[in-house]
């Protein structure tokens, strides 16, 4: 039975404010940044077999990082303080964002994976529970001929929470819905979005 991912929507990150170990975060207002292209998850797991008798007895291979590569169509000077924390400056009597040396501030990513379940259209609301992105590299182009599109890549690494009484470390969490707007809604009850609309200034 075939389930292939078909298509991207909805990107939300939520500055993290509090955690407890044994709860779930409690996240500032999400943000819808602008639309999704791509998403890219990479995990490491951990490679450490205990070999007894000439033969596998036991295996820790548990995952210990998971990393994102976020492709939106493009960012806002807001979506900048919220992802970067970059700051609004007066400077020599000019008012200005600016960049600096700060850490980059831990929040919880969303997007929505369209799926094709066996020729049925399905919607997997996915979160990263506690992540902190960095735009590694910017390019800018001048236009020749037709438009050529440039939006901006995203590197994340996660961190693991604890959220339950298992003492499990959690990286992500996921459902699945029949319709985007249930999707939605549970990405927006979790990273606790006020409006879905993308900001723009």
């Amino acid at each position: 039975m075939a389930n292939p991912n078909v298509g991207m929507m909805y990107p939300v990150f939520a500055p993290l404010e509090s955690h407890t170990d044994g709860s779930m975060p409690t996240y500032g207002n999400g943000v819808v940044i602008h639309e999704a292209r791509n998403c890219t998850i990479n995990k490491t797991y951990n490679d450490n077999p205990l070999y007894g008798d000439d033969r596998i007895v036991d295996d820790d291979n548990g995952l210990t990082a998971l990393t994102a590569s976020f492709e939106p169509t493009g960012l806002s000077d807001s979506d900048r303080v919220l992802l970067f924390g970059e700051s609004e400056v007066s400077v020599g009597g000019l008012t200005c964002y600016a960049e600096s040396d700060n850490e980059t501030p831990y929040g919880g990513f969303g997007y929505i994976r369209k799926m094709r379940d066996n020729g049925t259209k399905k919607f997997e609301a996915w979160i990263i529970l506690k992540i902190k992105f960095t735009e590694e590299s910017q390019t800018t182009a001048t236009k020749e001929g037709t438009i050529q599109w440039n939006t901006p890549t995203l590197n994340g690494r996660a961190a693991g929470l604890y959220i339950d009484d298992t003492e499990k470390v959690r990286f992500r969490i996921h459902e699945t819905f029949d319709t985007i707007t249930a999707a939605k809604s549970w990405i927006n009850t979790v990273l606790n979005v006020q409006t879905e609309t993308a900001t723009t200034t």
